[in-house]
């Protein structure tokens, strides 16, 4: 049996020129080996359940002991909410699981598959921290056909491969220009070269918006990308009554057409930006009005061909460190018999993650997705083959992946369905895992705090006892990860919320109620209703 990678990090395989060690299974052996790496979330699965079974000072009343405290027993207030006029009746589905027996305190439709939208990120966190380890990182090479000779100048081409990072931000860029430069380059008399041959050339999922949006959550995927291929317009006002406003655009220009139609006036602001992908190159449109004293606007937007974005980006960033490009920008495969003058590290994976769920990064997701089609399937990286990683390690999770149907790794497409439970259970045997759990429930954003549940939870009862990745489509609302009660009690708990009647700060409050009730409870109302459906 194929020997599953150890705890170093693990370097992305690249062209089969490259020298590297990545396990290259076929189906049944695939099966197999991420059944032992998910051995240890099953076996803390198992050890929470016998401990679940020895009595204790705080054991936890059975279903048909009477509830200590007066009132009807948690399981009932919650099933009185989800009878609230904002839930459609049959397109709502809840698993709250008490932790770490993996109970049920509750059940409606669990079984039921559903739209998860961002929520389907935690299968694709679990996936990844589990299978290329918390410290994996990303490498991004530069090579080059000659050495760099006495007086700075490289003869022929300076090439960039791309593994997928998803971090490469203007920061990353000018590190690796400044470690060239302090290596003596000076002149570049060939093109700079990217190669994005790590992942296939697919920039979107199945069931994203079409035709392609131009706003920042609809960013296309690629192998060598850069500032999550996303451009930032900001916009100021002039001194002016009738001028344009200024224009700057993070972290470059140079790969950008723009017109600028807007004026600085009197009345409020009312701004539009378009972006579209004309000639090899994105046009930008800034029109509308902006007021005068009014402070600065911050508009994002997708860039497509990621990859000519990394290699200007690079340019400009070079320049200002004194290296000149004297060829052209051009993306191609890395020839083999090119050298390597530098590697730059991406951060570690479970810092990747945490960036990912706190603020619910699409780009992001669809890069570890195709990551894991890379590693554990073929090169280049595709979404099919990294989505049959995912589906592997959540059966060799003991969980039932059949029911699932994924489309990306994101949750945007419109075609994902998940069942609540499948979603409950894996939180549940993440927390139980002593390796990934702590990783798993610090990337996700923690109510009344930050991330996208900044603005929730804040109240006294319920700051900081909520941690959960948010979900919204359209169709579709959700919420799953982690709560705490007042008596210390956790749950693991995921809530699908589709084909809601109400407007989406409606649905939050009404979904927020539900897990606010959770936090309330205490041990002495903790038993499920007698047939553990929640109806």
């Amino acid at each position: 049996m194929p020997r599953p990678p150890d705890r170093r990090p693990i370097t992305p395989c690249g062209p089969p020129s490259v020298r590297c060690v990545r396990p290259h299974l076929g189906a049944a052996a695939r099966a197999a080996w991420v059944f032992l790496v998910a051995g240890s979330i099953l076996v803390g699965s198992k050890r929470a359940e016998a401990a679940g079974q020895t009595a204790s000072p705080r054991e936890i009343p059975p279903a048909s002991t009477t509830p200590a405290s007066p009132g009807p027993p948690l399981a009932a207030r919650l099933a009185a909410l989800l009878r609230g006029p904002v839930f459609h009746p049959e397109e709502t589905g809840v698993a709250i699981l008490l932790l770490p027996q993996e109970r049920p305190i509750l059940l409606k439709n669990a079984d039921r598959a559903l739209k998860p939208a961002s929520t389907l990120k935690i299968l694709t966190s679990a996936a990844a921290l589990a299978l290329l380890r918390p410290e994996f990182v990303y490498e991004t090479r530069i090579l080059a056909d000659a050495p760099i000779d006495a007086d700075g100048n490289l003869p022929g081409n300076l090439y960039i491969r791309g593994s997928g990072a998803p971090d490469l931000v203007g920061e990353s860029w000018w590190l690796m220009a400044h470690r060239l430069a302090a290596m003596g380059l000076r002149r570049v008399n060939g093109d700079l070269v990217g190669d994005e041959s790590y992942f296939d050339g697919v920039r979107r999922p199945f069931g994203w918006p079409a035709p392609a949006a131009d706003s920042w959550y609809n960013a296309p995927v690629g192998a060598l990308s850069c500032n999550f291929n996303v451009v930032s317009v900001r916009i100021e006002p002039s001194a002016l009554l009738g001028a344009r406003p200024d224009l700057t655009l993070e972290p470059i220009a140079s790969y950008f057409q723009v017109l600028n139609r807007a004026v600085t006036g009197s009345g409020p602001t009312s701004l539009a930006v378009a972006r579209s992908f004309e000639g090899g190159r994105n046009a930008l449109v800034v029109s509308g009005t902006i007021r005068r004293g009014g402070g600065p606007v911050t508009y994002n937007r997708s860039v497509e061909d990621p990859a000519l974005y990394a290699l200007h980006a690079f340019r400009e960033i070079a320049r200002g460190e004194g290296i000149e490009i004297r060829g052209a920008l051009t993306v191609a495969v890395v020839p083999d018999t090119a050298r390597e003058l530098y590697r730059h590290e991406s951060r570690p994976l479970a810092s990747l993650v945490r960036d990912m769920n706190k603020n619910s990064n699409n780009f992001m997701a669809e890069a570890l997705v195709k990551t894991l089609g890379a590693q554990f399937v073929d090169v280049p990286g595709t979404t099919a083959n990294g989505l049959e990683v995912i589906r592997t390690y959540l059966s060799g999770a003991g969980l039932d992946a059949a029911r699932a149907t994924l489309a990306d790794g994101s949750g945007l497409s419109d075609e994902d369905r998940v069942p609540a439970r499948l979603l409950a259970e894996l939180l549940a045997r993440v927390h139980a895992d002593f390796e990934l759990g702590p990783e798993m429930e610090a990337s996700f954003p923690v109510g009344g705090v930050d991330g996208t549940l900044d603005e929730r939870f804040g109240g006294e009862a319920a700051k900081r006892r909520v941690r959960a990745k948010t979900g919204r489509i359209a169709g579709a609302l959700s919420l799953a990860g982690y709560a705490a009660n007042r008596d210390g009690r956790e749950f693991a708990f995921a809530f699908l919320a589709n084909q809601p009647r109400g407007s989406i700060e409606a649905v939050h409050r009404a979904i927020d109620r539900v897990i606010d009730e959770l936090v309330g409870s205490q041990d002495a109302d903790l038993a499920p209703l007698p047939d553990g459906t929640g109806r």
